[in-house]
């Protein structure tokens, strides 16, 4: 079976590729002409080489006024010859241009991309009218040119968009992360040094690599109007350290995001600066060498289901604060809930510190990271081949 994935947000497609490949399917990626720097698939392997003659670059944004406007003949030559597509972003216009179906749509953004991102702004008239155009090509392309689409989001956003469109996806979680161990050498930049002997110090690290979008949002519904949330745990810290009286524990943050001066001057106003490590923007095979000193991540705290970070935890067997609304809708026989700290409050987080040392975190993480071996990974993978293999045949 040969497979084309279409796009790479948060690196999911990139780590679907390879956990397919090693189940011996024959799957390539092709890469939107915009794809985030962040996400760039050699930022996620120590073996690009092995991986980079299955990895390609379509002429083709991501929903960008090139993307609206082309007519297809570029994509159906790059595209053409594979037995089953998975795509994401735009990936449903793009194929209705073509007068094909996409097998598998697998949504980034809780309420579908390019649905949610649309508001009216008055003072921008021309972009307000291109992203109600791509808007309505979305939907459109969602109800006509789709098979099934594949979501483990359950955030009333996104249901609410796809009760709209009469639409009933397939509950599935993305493939979001292929484990691999970063070598014995430090795998760090030379100025995080200080940082790492510093984490390797302290009785209680508590970190976080999620984007600081909390204060500005870049767009009305951004995580459900809410933000990630990046102060609930900058808040939590505090008054963890507060009545800890821990002097020598750590909140570990980075430089990423549009309101990472608003976290920093947070931080300031709280004064537990000599506590908060602030690094720079990593890639993720980079990140997985600093997991290994962490006792607790922090995850987003906006009511909806976790990204590449929480997976990323859970990989790493490090135990993880987050927030879900309704945990109980995502608990199902077959495959339960992640085992996680579910908190509401600032005040639930330094609780969830105050009540827990390293052994009793460590076992967490254990259970984290039998939870992730056994449904995640490699046996979520062979879910994908199986439902690719259905659709395949309709």
């Amino acid at each position: 079976m040969r497979v084309a994935f279409i796009g790479n947000m948060n690196n999911g497609n990139f780590a679907a590729l390879r956990h397919l490949r090693d189940l011996g399917v024959d799957a390539h990626l092709f890469l939107y002409s915009d794809e985030p720097r962040h996400f760039l698939p050699q930022n996620d392997t120590w073996h690009w080489d092995r991986w980079a003659p299955f990895v390609h670059r379509l002429a083709v944004s991501n929903g960008g006024l090139d993307a609206v406007l082309t007519g297809g003949g570029a994509l159906r030559r790059q595209l053409q010859g594979y037995d089953v597509y998975v795509g994401s972003g735009f990936a449903p216009v793009l194929f209705g241009k073509l007068g094909w179906r996409l097998d598998l749509f697998l949504p980034y953004a809780e309420g579908v991309e390019f649905i949610v991102h649309h508001s009216i702004r008055w003072r921008r008239p021309l972009s307000t009218a291109f992203s109600w155009v791509r808007k309505r090509l979305m939907e459109r392309a969602l109800k006509r040119q789709v098979k099934a689409i594949g979501a483990a989001n359950l955030h009333a956003l996104s249901v609410a968009t796809f009760q709209r469109l009469q639409l009933q996806p397939v509950v599935l979680p993305a493939l979001a992360l292929y484990p691999e161990a970063a070598p014995d050498a430090a795998t760090w930049p030379a100025s995080v040094n200080a940082l790492v002997d510093r984490m390797k110090r302290s009785p209680m690290v508590v970190f976080s690599h999620v984007s600081h979008i909390w204060k500005n949002l870049p767009f009305a519904h951004f995580f459900g109007g809410l933000g990630k949330r990046n102060q609930w745990l900058i808040e939590g810290f505090e008054r963890y350290v507060k009545r800890s009286g821990q002097r020598e524990a750590l909140l570990c943050l980075f430089e990423y995001g549009t309101d990472v001066a608003a976290s920093k001057e947070l931080v300031t106003r709280l004064g537990i600066e000599a506590q908060v490590l602030w690094f720079p923007t990593m890639s993720r095979r980079e990140l997985t060498g600093l997991m290994r000193h962490v006792d607790i991540g922090g995850s987003e705290f906006a009511g909806m289901l976790w990204g590449g970070c929480g997976w990323e935890f859970l990989s790493a067997g490090v135990p993880m604060l987050h927030q879900l609304d309704n945990p109980q809708d995502y608990d199902r026989p077959d495959e339960p809930l992640a085992p996680f700290f579910n908190v509401q409050s600032p005040d639930d987080i330094a609780a969830v510190l105050l009540a827990h040392d390293r052994a009793s975190l460590r076992a967490a993480g254990a259970r984290a990271r039998a939870w992730f071996d056994a449904h995640h990974g490699v046996a979520l993978a062979r879910r994908y081949v199986n439902l690719l293999e259905q659709l395949r045949r309709q």
